[in-house]
């Protein structure tokens, strides 16, 4: 009887280049959400003319 052992080809659920791209896309949301939390802050606290 021969044993036969299953390795697993990928250490990670995701490649390094998908694991960059997720990276990169947080960051850029992460940005530009607090762009548009500070720019409605600003207005918000603007004084009315």
């Amino acid at each position: 009887m021969q044993t036969i052992t299953i390795s697993a080809s990928r250490a990670s659920a995701f490649s390094l280049s998908e694991m960059e791209m997720l990276v990169g896309s947080a960051i850029v949301i992460g940005v530009l959400a607090w762009l548009v939390l500070s720019r409605m802050r600003r207005d918000r606290h603007e004084p009315q003319v």
